[in-house]
């Protein structure tokens, strides 16, 4: 739940920080001006029906006239709402006031106008009072002024009695609070309710207006603290000009300003971010002032976002990195034990944070979560690493990022945050280029409006006036996304990165390269490949002697492969550049040669830099003291790509290349995965990047606008033939798992053969579950199969029970319980269990 308190109150302060701005551009234009009941600009036509007059209202707070009326279904008609019965009223007032016109009906749905004498309309309400109560509070000079009582509805509704009040609002005056000095706060309490005078802002929020006299420059501290309500504060001179305005500054949801000030007297509203009746009836506030000892500020901890790096353009649906540097900029140390830092970001419909960071921030201390965002004194932590986020919309947006301080009470120590501006474009973007289709030249660009809408223009070169049709300019559209988003700069991509191409060239590859980018191409050709270089292999022999392999033979299988992957890349790497060398010295171009491109570069992402990348950690394991021990290795391992069970099959992908030995080489790899820990995670990278291919050539579409070429389509995603499957369903041997979260939440899976860890979506069993009543987490899948739910019930003596159902039957675990005091953050684990997939 602390966890979950936290996020919601991260969220809170990032909408206050937004109101912040929205309330200051409000009192920037609205000031202080006062109603006039003698304005004549657009006069309306006074309705031919009777004026009732209230009367004169008197000067002192509190002054009241009242007119009671009954809505008849016959009366006159509203001058604003046809179909609705509307009495007129007139009242006067002989001096200036904050004015309150109240229209409340015990049966019907009020709606009010407020006019001045000759008809010119000033303010409307509905709800605006108590319930449906209709109400309009303003400042209003001396004059005389009408109001016309109607309804929402119509006259369907039967009729109605009313009640019409006009009085003068108490307790809109300012309070003067004294003069700040160093020795003593200036304070004030006070509580927000329905009858409390509105802001001067908008007027439907309940509001105190306060003024105090600074005697010499200073910095202020200003808190507007509430704990049933939302506080929000603005400050102005006397003049009426704003100086700052806060929601949520302070602690929790509570207000603060903070900066420095002239000598002068300064005006101050407490008001609330919820209008009247949508507040608690009464709400109680706090309000201080305090003249701030800028030394023993600058010694304490100060916790700030240094620096954020994110792209000026992104393109909407891609996900981009945000990296961002904090640290402790005050002159003190982190004070106290237990207390942790959340650094978060927010966007449009974007919201993501760290765990909470626990120690650290030394004074002056400064950690980075990338080399972009890293100053040079700054530090990386395992803590503070880059956020991955992405916007769905086009058009101008934002990136906030932010970092909290809480103790151990969750009491807040310190916030700060930073704003960043960005562009979502709707697609790509590039300069004209120029391509081929069918042997035409054609002029492409991509420019986008000030909206990050996307407009692709394509011309023929010899004829820029002949008009293009669709399927032309979508193939002449999609060599240049290719020509610029690929092919510029192919020897910079991140999946190339570290791929060096050997001395020679590879002479005799023993496949050809795929035809197109597809995920079906890539898997065949890779399983040719893995069928011809592994299986001649001496562990292939070894296995099928019946032999153990032997690991040093499993390393030369690898180093071998991968010499050969680096053959391959000097040889697409001398291509690419021959081709590069050609366009840059004029020529265009062409459809066949960008889909051959897009195929050779999307076979050298997915199976060269992986198996080249494997040769390169065998070299490493083999230097190294500790050898697959030592922590440089393994972390080289894990940073190979892997979607964990949710790529192609090897078997899929030798059965698509026609191999005739399918079982055993599954077998074969199964043994080369238990003796070289390398193995595995390169072929699952690899598979995985295989399988990834299909959306990444339909995304590449989509960011051209193409995706809906049926000719591009079946170019970059052709369809494959089915590949008949073993009907026969798998068994699987698991155990259930559990452990507890901080927020004293169950989280439930289940982990296959030992080593795999599959967590169902819906997988929490809640802190406050009732004791005996069995809860289901949603299906644990395993690639496309099913493997069953997990069960799970507290017990009346704090004990968990969990269960497995799959296909209808529940499987008894003969270790299924869970101690009442299980500890947080451990996994605790079923006994073993078969299981058919496919039943659940």
């Amino acid at each position: 739940m602390r966890v979950m308190e936290r996020e919601s109150r991260l969220r809170r302060r990032v909408v206050a920080v937004i109101a912040v701005v929205l309330i200051g551009g409000v009192l920037a234009v609205a000031g202080t001006g006062v109603a006039s009941g003698q304005e004549t600009d657009s006069a309306q036509e006074p309705a031919d029906c009777p004026v009732t007059s209230m009367g004169g209202l008197g000067a002192p707070a509190g002054s009241v006239v009242q007119a009671e009326g009954r809505w008849t279904t016959e009366d006159c008609d509203s001058r604003f709402r046809p179909g609705n019965d509307a009495h007129t009223y007139r009242f006067e007032i002989h001096s200036p006031g904050r004015i309150r016109i109240e229209l409340s009906s015990p049966d019907a749905d009020p709606y009010l106008y407020l006019l001045a004498a000759d008809g010119t309309r000033l303010a409307d309400d509905d709800d605006g009072g108590a319930g449906l109560a209709a109400r309009v509070e303003r400042d209003l000079a001396p004059g005389v002024y009408l109001v016309e009582a109607t309804t929402v509805g119509g006259r369907g509704r039967g009729a109605a009695d009313f009640t019409l009040t006009v009085s003068r609002v108490p307790g809109c005056g300012v309070v003067h609070l004294g003069t700040l000095g160093p020795d003593a706060d200036l304070t004030a309490e006070g509580s927000w309710s329905l009858d409390t005078c509105g802001s001067r802002i908008v007027t439907t929020h309940p509001a105190y207006n306060y003024s105090f006299a600074l005697p010499v420059d200073g910095r202020v501290r200003i808190d507007l603290e509430s704990e049933n309500g939302d506080p929000v504060l603005s400050m102005a001179s006397l003049e009426g000009a704003v100086i700052g305005a806060n929601d949520d500054g302070g602690a929790a949801r509570n207000a603060r300003i903070e900066q420095y000030l002239p000598a002068g007297v300064y005006l101050l509203e407490a008001t609330t971010y919820l209008a009247r009746d949508r507040q608690p009836l009464h709400a109680d506030f706090t309000l201080t002032v305090h003249l701030v000892d800028e030394l023993a500020q600058q010694q304490s901890f100060r916790i700030k976002v240094e620096k954020v790096h994110i792209p000026d353009e992104v393109v909407a649906g891609d996900r981009f990195t945000v990296n961002y540097r904090v640290g402790n900029a005050g002159g003190g140390d982190l004070p106290g034990v237990g207390n942790e830092t959340i650094v978060y970001v927010v966007g449009s419909r974007v919201f993501d944070r760290t765990g909470a960071i626990g120690g650290l921030w030394p004074a002056g201390v400064s950690y980075h979560s990338g080399e972009l965002t890293a100053s040079a004194t700054s530090m990386a932590s395992a803590q503070l690493t880059p956020f991955e986020i992405g916007f769905a919309e086009p058009g101008p947006s934002w990136v906030f990022v932010g970092v909290i301080t809480l103790d151990d009470d969750d009491e807040e120590l310190g916030f700060h945050g930073v704003w960043n501006n960005l562009m979502v474009l709707s697609g790509s973007t590039f300069d004209p280029v120029e391509v081929t289709v069918d042997g035409t030249a054609y002029r492409v660009s991509a420019e986008s409006d000030e909206e990050g809408e996307v407009t692709t223009a394509v011309t023929p070169v010899a004829d820029p006036e002949a008009e293009v049709d669709d399927a032309t300019g979508a193939k002449a559209t999609y060599v240049a996304g290719v020509r610029t988003q690929l092919l510029d700069g192919v020897f910079e991509r991140a999946a190339l990165a570290g791929l060096t191409g050997a001395d020679e060239p590879l002479v005799t590859p023993v496949v050809a390269l795929p035809t197109d980018p597809s995920s079906g191409s890539i898997l065949e050709t890779f399983g040719a490949a893995y069928a011809a270089l592994v299986g001649s292999s001496e562990p292939a022999a070894s296995v099928a002697a019946g032999e153990a392999i032997n690991p040093v033979a499993a390393e030369e299988l690898v180093l071998a492969v991968a010499a050969r992957a680096s053959g391959r890349f000097a040889s697409l790497s001398a291509s690419w550049s021959a081709l590069l060398e050609r366009l840059e010295g004029g020529e265009a171009l062409s459809l066949g040669e960008a889909l051959a491109f897009q195929s050779e570069l999307a076979y050298a992402e997915a199976v060269v830099a992986p198996a080249a990348t494997a040769g390169r950690i065998v070299a490493a394991a083999r230097e190294a003291g500790m050898g697959w021990a030592d922590p440089d290795v393994r972390a080289m391992i894990a940073e190979l790509g892997s979607c964990r069970g949710g790529g192609a099959d090897l078997a899929a992908a030798l059965a698509a290349a026609a191999q005739d030995a399918v079982d055993e080489l599954v077998v074969l790899d199964t043994e080369m995965r238990a003796a070289l820990p390398v193995w595995g995670p390169t072929v699952d990278s690899i598979l995985c990047a295989a399988a990834a291919a299909d959306g990444a050539n339909y995304r590449f579409l989509e960011r051209l606008a193409l995706e809906e070429s049926e000719e591009l389509l079946e170019l970059l995603l052709p369809e494959e033939e089915p590949i008949e499957e073993d009907p026969e369903p798998q068994a699987y041997r698991l155990r259930v798992i559990a452990r507890l979260g901080t927020d004293g939440r169950v989280e439930h899976g289940v982990e296959v053969a030992g080593v795999l860890q599959l967590l169902p979506d819906v997988r929490y069993l809640r802190a406050d579950a009732p004791a005996g009543e069995w809860r289901e987490t949603s299906d644990v899948e395993l690639g496309d199969e099913v493997l069953g739910r997990v069960r799970a019930r507290r017990l009346a003596d704090g004990r968990i029970e969990m269960g497995f159902v799959a296909g209808g039957e529940e499987h008894q675990l003969d270790i299924r319980y869970l101690p009442a005091d299980l500890p947080e953050g451990v996994w605790f684990r079923s006994s073993e269990i078969e299981v058919i997939a496919g039943s659940g």
